[in-house]
């Protein structure tokens, strides 16, 4: 592996990690403020892609045009998910752990029936866009003009969630009540409120990367299972509410999966991640054992 090529594939990696990190971004909001492992994460996702594409189809729409409009659509959509299924199950589940079963079962339902519609609206057919193409030269290396937009949209969007997060009231009642729900309810914060919203934010966060991926990935309607997965990889390797835990994590799967796909084929690339994520689980158990040995 020369220079060159070894340049080239880093840059392919950050394209994707900053994507995954956007991904995991919006799960990590969801998961922080309702305790809900959103499995259908990825549905949002491909609906956001979907939505990006019949707009660019129809009526010509650049995607970065409708980039916020499905961001708009999709936080409204979150909206009614949360007032349609998640209010209902917080006011009849008898404790938070019976809340978090629940929502695993009524979110694996969502996730087929937005697969199930969504196949039955649009086949199984590949959909493309064929978007901003030509070729950008950085230096010895060059990546594809919608490659480029990619990466500085999700760190720009990430840098606003960082940012939203740190230094704004409503981001940090989300870091509150990720923190400790009961203690931010008693400090004031609308816990239901904030829930709502974070719900919302996770959702366009979603729709944003669909809109992002649908330039540089294949639509179907079983594609966002395969982002969910990528996701939950960066949000427990980065760490749960750290966001630039979860860039560097993101950047890291990115980059590793393009250099898999070098050295051992394409087909082990997803296989890059399990390894990671599997990898990352033992030696934080190691770890946690072995803290918990010299405390006794």
């Amino acid at each position: 592996m020369d220079a060159t090529t070894f340049l080239q594939l880093l840059l392919f990696g950050v394209v994707w990690g900053g994507l995954y990190a956007l991904i995991a971004t919006g799960l990590n909001v969801i998961y922080g403020v309702m305790k809900i492992l959103n499995i259908a994460h990825g549905e949002l996702l491909m609906l956001g892609a979907y939505m990006t594409f019949w707009m660019f189809t129809l009526w010509n729409v650049s995607p970065l045009v409708s980039l916020p409009l499905v961001a708009v659509a999709m936080f409204v959509f979150g909206i009614v998910i949360h007032k349609t299924l998640i209010t209902p199950l917080v006011a009849h589940s008898a404790s938070m752990e019976a809340f978090e079963y629940a929502t695993l079962i009524v979110f694996f339902g969502v996730l087929l029936i937005l697969q199930n519609v969504a196949l039955l609206l649009w086949t199984a057919d590949y959909r493309v866009i064929s978007y901003a193409t030509e070729p950008v030269s950085l230096g010895p290396v060059s990546v594809a003009s919608n490659r480029l937009i990619v990466l500085l949209v999700a760190l720009a969007v990430s840098a606003l969630m960082f940012i939203g997060l740190r230094y704004t009231m409503l981001g940090k009642a989300i870091r509150a009540v990720s923190q400790d729900m009961t203690t931010a309810r008693l400090m004031g914060v609308n816990v239901k409120r904030v829930g709502l919203i974070g719900f919302g934010i996770g959702s366009a966060l979603a729709g944003i990367a669909g809109s992002l991926a649908s330039t540089i990935y294949v639509i179907t309607p079983t594609v966002g299972l395969l982002f969910t997965i990528k996701a939950f990889t960066v949000m427990v390797v980065g760490g749960l509410g750290s966001q630039v835990g979860i860039l560097l994590a993101g950047l890291s799967l990115g980059i590793l999966e393009s250099f898999a796909s070098f050295l051992i084929g394409a087909e082990y690339k997803d296989l890059s991640g399990y390894v990671l994520l599997i990898g990352f689980i033992v030696w934080k158990s190691r770890t946690s054992a072995a803290f918990a040995g010299e405390v006794k």
